[in-house]
């Protein structure tokens, strides 16, 4: 996990009072770069339908291995014993050549989540507790034809709620009725294991989350979903407590969690800004509201 630091820059002006109230957000990225380029190769993607069909198949072994994607006929392709159509994506490429390898670059990443999510089996040690909106787990439902039991959502805070799910940190998925049976638990042994396994697998917050200085934003990021660490309010006392009791949130995707130790006017807008930047970047979105650090529990930002 890296931990970087977002740096408010204060405009310069005549007015010192100005100065301050006017802050404009510069972003300083300090980030380890691990491993291999991007799998999603940038060449040019062949025109015709059979040398696409396995264009695409290629980027998709790359992700989830040869003997898992068959070419099955010309746009067409077998994703393990799913029948995969990629006419509508042939389509687009022909009407808008230009975003063509973006557009099987976002095939390819949206598959393999789905693919990976749908084989993660059911154990109780890959059991988590995740931070998700309410929206997104409603959706989920609906997608599923289920009510508004189905994944066991619990209300957190705002619009975000806690659900249960499997994860592998590759991919997640939501729990079914069905794994319940599985996992011979009920709903409230499925939560306990859950939350217990989620707390084991994270370091505490002030091993990661170092104290930053008034004009500064930290940055939680990496493989364990950030957001989650926002469950154990008193796991963010220590930081708190450093930043002589200021602490505030917010957790704009599944992967980060953005922190400040002032609540200026100025401040804040301009954490709301990389908020609302980095919401617009993600795949996976989370929320814009932030969040106040207090002994009894995290309340939102007016």
């Amino acid at each position: 996990m890296s931990v970087m630091r977002l740096r408010l820059q204060r405009q310069t002006t005549s007015d010192p009072r100005s100065r301050i109230a006017a802050t404009a957000a510069t972003v300083t990225l300090v980030t380890a770069l691990c491993g291999a380029t991007s799998a999603f190769a940038q060449a040019a993607v062949p025109q015709d339908a059979a040398g696409f069909t396995e264009y695409v198949a290629a980027q998709l072994r790359q992700q989830l291995g040869d003997g898992t994607v068959v070419v099955r006929e010309p746009l067409t392709l077998g994703v393990a014993d799913q029948r995969t159509r990629i006419d509508k994506l042939y389509a687009g490429c022909q009407t808008h050549r230009g975003n063509c390898a973006d557009d099987v670059n976002a095939f390819v990443k949206t598959t393999t989540q789905t693919f990976r999510a749908a084989t993660i089996p059911a154990t109780r040690e890959s059991l988590r507790l995740a931070v998700r909106t309410a929206a997104s787990v409603q959706q989920a439902q609906r997608e599923v034809g289920g009510d508004a039991t189905t994944f066991r959502p619990r209300p957190f805070i705002g619009p975000l709620v806690t659900v249960p799910v499997f994860d592998t940190m590759r991919a997640s998925r939501l729990i079914s009725e069905k794994d319940y049976k599985t996992l011979n638990l009920s709903v409230d042994q499925v939560r306990e294991t859950a939350r217990k396994n989620t707390y084991d697998a994270m370091p505490q917050v002030l091993q990661q989350a170092k104290p930053v200085p008034a004009g500064e934003v930290g940055k939680l990021d990496g493989a364990v979903p950030q957001p989650s660490r926002l469950i154990f309010i008193d796991d963010w006392k220590p930081l708190a407590d450093a930043q002589k009791g200021k602490l505030i949130v917010a957790a704009p995707a599944n992967d980060t969690v953005l922190y400040v130790s002032d609540d200026d006017a100025a401040t804040l807008d301009a954490l709301r800004a990389q908020v609302r930047e980095l919401m617009g970047k993600t795949a996976n979105p989370l929320t814009d509201v932030l969040l106040r650090w207090s002994p009894s529990g995290w309340v939102p930002v007016q």
